[in-house]
């Protein structure tokens, strides 16, 4: 069974994490009270709220859904690099995950690139990326 892997959803600081007004069948993990959705609601920077802006920013440039996939630098080990492409909109992403920083060698000119999205408050103009670090850009 799953029952030691799975509590109810903690949705807010009420009462059972706002799961349900009856008894849960498991109990609601401590930590409900901080690490709840309305406390990632009011963090600009929570997982919740990235996660939001990533779906904006998918739904927003079609060239991230039906774009032309071109992989960058295949045979980098420590980042994931490639490219979206429709109607002249150049799209490109790069993820490092590993913990230590990284680079990938695009072969593009990035410094008059325009970052979409990132995980961190700056981003490289040439393609070195901290740990864990996600750029998208438009070129």
């Amino acid at each position: 069974a799953r029952d030691n892997g799975r509590t109810p959803f903690q949705w807010d600081a009420t009462t059972n994490a706002g799961f349900t007004t009856g008894t849960p069948w498991l109990k609601v993990n401590p930590n409900y009270m901080t690490v709840n959705v309305a406390a990632e609601d009011n963090e600009a920077n929570s997982c919740l709220n990235y996660f939001r802006r990533m779906v904006k920013l998918r739904r927003d440039n079609p060239a991230l859904i039906y774009g032309k996939y071109t992989i960058l630098d295949k045979d980098n080990p420590e980042v994931y690099a490639y490219t979206r492409e429709l109607d002249g909109r150049r799209i490109l992403v790069l993820l490092n995950f590993k913990d230590k920083p990284a680079s990938a060698n695009t072969g593009l000119d990035l410094t008059k690139a325009k970052l979409l999205l990132g995980n961190y408050p700056t981003a490289s103009q040439n393609g070195g990326l901290q740990p864990y670090e996600a750029a998208i850009y438009e070129l």
